[in-house]
């Protein structure tokens, strides 16, 4: 199956500038432009989440499936293949986010992270009490993103941080379906994910990460452009500069100190790396976001 990768939302060539990328839309918006089917696809650096309360439907996962149920959730981790054919009077909302946004504040917890792997399916059919709490949840979130209120970044991550341990904890108290697709090239994808972020600040050749997958450089670029549309050096320097990116509005650490603290060994250099991928130079990107 040919891997169909949208780096904004579905349908969407562009990707979100903003490191902390955070989108509300009502699901039936978008669905039904497209009939109600959204074909499989993946988003690279994007993670969802669809919560239904009305109509369901079907979620295609390569040769997987699994009809849903409303009320129910789903989680759809970055890089995973999916696709839907909702009924024609589904009701519900997506969120869609940043990689970075989710592993800023829950990197205090693994086990959370961990879990985000792979596509998650709770029915929270009888669930009242813990399907109210997510609804008060959501609709903070979402009055949250419609106005312009002091530290509303704050206020969004503390709002998200409460959503995604509710989701912990309805998994804990009932069984979530999962889906793990078998697809060969998102496996190789997602191990070189791994391994580039095992070895940060420090970074190895492509050649070195070929070897520790037992593939040939060859093989791990096309894997790359097939998943991402990036060479598998261009897949490594996106990890550096999304580091970078955290150094820039978490720390207080100067432009030169960050360049070193990536292995970039020269802060010209690294400041020219970073304005040709963002578009602004590391100063101005850490101006634009406060």
């Amino acid at each position: 199956m040919k891997l169909v990768n949208f780096p904004g939302l579905f349908g969407d060539a562009q990707a979100p500038f903003l490191q902390d990328f955070i989108h509300h839309e009502v699901l039936e918006v978008r669905s039904s432009l497209y009939n109600w089917k959204i074909t499989e696809h993946l988003h690279t650096d994007l993670y969802q989440i669809f919560i239904v309360n009305a109509g369901g439907g079907l979620l295609i996962s390569g040769n997987k499936k699994i009809v849903l149920n409303t009320p129910c959730v789903l989680l759809i981790p970055n890089n995973t293949v999916h696709g839907f054919v909702f009924q024609a009077n589904a009701k519900g909302d997506v969120f869609t986010f940043s990689a970075g946004f989710l592993e800023r504040f829950i990197k205090a917890k693994p086990n959370i992270l961990s879990e985000w792997n792979q596509i998650r399916y709770y029915d929270c059919d009888g669930k009242h009490t813990l399907w109210q709490y997510l609804m008060n949840l959501k609709d903070s979130i979402i009055q949250e993103l419609n106005t312009e209120n002091m530290e509303k970044q704050a206020f969004l991550q503390c709002y998200f941080q409460l959503l995604v341990l509710h989701l912990y904890r309805i998994g804990l108290e009932s069984t979530p379906q999962l889906i793990q697709t078998n697809n060969r090239t998102l496996d190789y994808f997602h191990a070189f994910q791994d391994s580039i972020k095992q070895s940060l600040p420090q970074v190895k050749s492509i050649r070195e990460y070929a070897q520790q997958m037992n593939i040939t450089p060859i093989h791990l670029n096309r894997i790359c452009r097939s998943v991402a549309q990036k060479s598998a050096l261009e897949v490594v320097h996106s990890y550096r500069l999304e580091e970078a990116k955290k150094y820039l509005l978490e720390t207080v650490y100067s432009i030169s100190e960050i360049s070193y603290f990536l292995d970039f060994n020269d802060p010209a250099h690294f400041s020219k790396q970073f304005k040709k991928w963002v578009g602004l130079s590391p100063s101005d990107f850490k101006k634009r976001q406060l």
